[in-house]
């Protein structure tokens, strides 16, 4: 928590759960969750984003790609029957043999931009789940 704190990486703890919630990728649109969780060998970070369900075929024939363009990300497609689809972005840092703040600070910062970038470009291809602006209807006359 210090280190996030020392690197400016505005972060929450909720009742619900012992991961740290990142602000910043929280904040945007379509994702639902984005935690660090802290084990004993490794810190995982991991980001939750909402997918339309008439988009799930596209992305999945697009995972291969986005993969390939996001090296440091780890990236699936999590579909639970009760719930709309998600995608899965995660980073894993191995801790065991040690690491230092700027080491941490560096990693977290990379994951969460090469995050926040996948994001933009799920929205700019259509992919993201939100709510739509209440168009007016146009009258015709």
């Amino acid at each position: 928590m210090r280190w996030l704190v020392a690197g400016h990486i505005d972060h929450y703890i909720c009742e619900n759960c012992h991961g740290i919630h990142l602000a910043e990728l929280q904040g945007l649109d379509g994702v639902l969750e984005s935690r660090l969780f802290v084990e004993h060998e490794g810190a995982i970070l991991t980001t939750e984003v909402e997918i339309r369900p008439t988009a799930l075929l596209t992305l999945m024939a697009e995972l291969g790609r986005l993969n390939m363009n996001y090296p440091s990300l780890k990236i699936f497609v999590d579909i639970v029957d009760d719930n709309l689809p998600r995608l899965i972005v995660a980073d894993y840092l191995h801790t065991q043999a040690g690491m230092e703040q700027h080491q941490f600070q560096w990693i977290v910062q990379q994951t969460m931009m090469a995050t926040h970038q996948l994001v933009q470009e799920l929205d700019e291809l259509g992919y993201l789940m939100q709510d739509e602006p209440q168009k007016m209807p146009a009258a015709v006359h």
